[in-house]
């Protein structure tokens, strides 16, 4: 019997056991079906097998309704979840936009762009702004620092001395920011905490030392790190606690003696997740420093190290043992440092913990980039760890390097230096991994057949072995010249993707939707910059954007020049940007408007 004759009642039980993606593809086969991606008894049930995806967590964080409302907002949910992920896989974002071109520092977190302004003259005040994407529409609270550091209980504060201010870390309504000036005999440095909900400061915590600080928090708690601790003579990393409910310090610290790795992003990570702080690192305490790979001294495998810090008012820690985190053998080949990040995430449908790993191994005369994950698995108890478990077993873990076929959706293989589409790391500046959508995403510079001679950034993803690139090079593609129309439209994104001709470096952060990346000058350090958002989140909305469906605009940097003069009253109008949601059905672009359309 055709599906499209089976009766209601079979055709939903059918669909509440399917996943997001085949839902949603279930629905473009006929009209007979699009019906299920918008009815929200069925969106609902489907949603819940996703209710650790980013959609999902609204309806976790308030009380369920079941009224018509709260039943719609689940269908929406599902398609822009759906629709993230395709435009994910497909390089295809929903916005592109500049947020600011007087940047002196940024951080992304937790859907908000948070970053400092540069005092330039009494009318260009220094400034924290906090650019919140989520919402109706984004919103941005703009704070002056000179007055926040004033309302402080920073002591002995001099307006007139050089001074540095930056951001640390933003959830749940709480801005964290770090702050020193040199001052004779020495230096105070201070972590400043404050809410944006009740708008005043929570706490001025005087710092010891500030190598390698970072900062993370929830509604209820917020947790700084520093590698600040000696220990036998060298640096180990502590944890200290903020109950954010009673504005109070933990007395004690929590001190990491067996936790390596000092550049968080690419050995090191800590991350918050349901009552427990993780940290994950990808070296150990007992590897030897400045050892040739290859060589006698070197170990034949490598292990990760990994810790759980139980929130709340009697903190413990729990380290996994040493065999149940097999990293790589030395067979592996080596590693270009370089390329390494590492992250934790969850399974957007188990809530399974995983250690995300990417790195560039050399084997065998050429290079590949992969991607490896290792889950996390915490009993309820742990035994005790020797320093070399090799000859132990630990609840049915097994040290035993798994081969290549056992790894199976363990690793995601990306390119290799066989690949036509291979970047070199100079022209890789901003380089990630979605977990979510199990792609590579970067930002690369390269030059088109339209414009041989300028490097221009451009968004690659190389997924399932075949590399996308945005914004597609027209000429290239189909030997066909670009209209003036579409000419327009190529100089006004080659101007928002590239805001800066000469860079030496680039700051970037990421989530499951969002690209955020600034480049940046190493002299002067201090220089403002331009702060770039690709958005490939449909749900997001922005004032003032231009639409790719209407006329292309002038030059962007004529509008910014334009919205900065006095007579512009409006703050917000210093973003610009494009808003690509609904763009005109060419003969290149039929599939990505049809599958990742914005939802109504």
């Amino acid at each position: 019997m055709s599906l499209c004759r089976m009766p209601s009642e079979i055709l939903r039980l059918i669909a509440v056991s399917l996943d997001p993606d085949d839902l949603f593809n279930l629905a473009l086969t006929s009209r007979h079906f699009e019906h299920v991606i918008r009815d929200g008894v069925i969106c609902r049930s489907v949603l819940e097998n996703a209710r650790y995806s980013p959609e999902y967590r609204p309806f976790k964080d308030t009380e369920a309704k079941d009224d018509a409302k709260r039943t719609k907002e689940y269908a929406r949910a599902l398609r822009t979840l759906v629709k993230r992920r395709r435009a994910v896989q497909m390089a295809r974002p929903f916005h592109v936009l500049e947020i600011s071109r007087e940047a002196v520092h940024f951080i992304y977190a937790n859907g908000a762009v948070c970053y400092t302004t540069k005092r330039t003259s009494p009318v260009h005040q220094h400034h924290l702004r906090i650019l919140n994407l989520k919402g109706p529409s984004a919103r941005e609270v703009s704070i002056d620092v000179l007055k926040l550091i004033e309302a402080s209980a920073v002591s002995d504060f001099e307006e007139s001395r050089p001074y540095h201010f930056r951001p640390l870390y933003y959830a749940h309504g709480i801005i964290s920011c770090f702050f020193d000036q040199r001052k004779s005999p020495g230096t105070g440095r201070w972590l400043i905490i404050y809410s944006l909900k009740d708008n005043r400061i929570l706490s001025s915590y005087h710092l010891r030392s500030s190598s390698n600080i970072f900062v993370r928090n929830n509604e209820t708690y917020l947790y700084y790190g520093s590698r600040s601790e000696l220990v036998e003579g060298k640096r180990r990393w502590s944890i200290r606690r903020f109950d954010l409910q009673k504005s109070s310090w933990l007395p004690r610290k929590s001190i990491l003696r067996d936790l390596v790795g000092s550049d968080i992003g690419s050995t090191i990570c800590f991350e918050l997740f349901g009552d427990h702080l993780y940290g994950v690192s990808s070296q150990e305490a007992t590897e030897m420093e400045d050892v040739e790979w290859g060589s006698p001294k070197s170990p034949p495998n490598s292990f990760y190290y990994a810790f759980q810090l139980t929130l709340g008012d009697h903190p413990t820690i729990k380290d996994l043992p040493r065999c149940a985190l097999w990293r790589r053998g030395a067979t592996d080949g080596p590693i270009d440092d370089r390329w390494n990040q590492l992250q934790l995430g969850q399974d957007e449908k188990t809530g399974q913990l995983s250690i995300f790993e990417t790195r560039k191994e050399w084997l065998t005369s050429w290079s590949r980039r992969s991607c490896y994950r290792k889950q996390l698995f915490w009993p309820s108890s742990l035994e005790n760890t020797d320093e070399h478990p090799e000859g132990k077993s630990y609840n049915g873990w097994n040290i035993t390097p798994p081969k290549e076929m056992e790894l199976g959706n363990s690793v995601h293989r990306g390119d290799n230096g066989f690949c036509a589409s291979t970047f070199d790391f100079r022209n890789s500046p901003v380089r990630s991994y979605n977990p979510s959508c199990q792609a590579f995403v970067d930002i690369v510079s390269t030059t088109t057949a339209s414009s041989p001679t300028a490097k221009r950034l451009r968004l690659r993803d190389p997924e399932e072995q075949h590399v996308r690139l945005w914004p597609v090079d027209h000429m290239q593609q189909d030997g066909h010249r670009s209209t003036s129309r579409e000419q327009l439209w190529n100089q006004y994104v080659d101007e928002l993707l590239n805001p800066k001709a000469y860079f030496d470096d680039i700051d970037s952060a990421m989530d499951e939707s969002v690209i955020v990346y600034s480049p940046k000058s190493l002299y002067p350090p201090d220089e403002p910059r331009s702060i770039v958002l690709v958005s490939f989140d449909p749900s997001l909305h922005f004032e003032g954007l231009c639409h790719a469906s209407s006329t292309p605009p002038p030059s962007m940097y004529d509008q910014l020049n334009k919205a900065s003069s006095p007579e512009s009253g409006c703050d917000f109008t210093r973003i610009r940007g494009l808003d690509l949601s609904r763009l005109p059905k060419t003969s290149e672009e039929m599939t990505h408007t049809s599958s990742t359309t914005s939802p109504n």
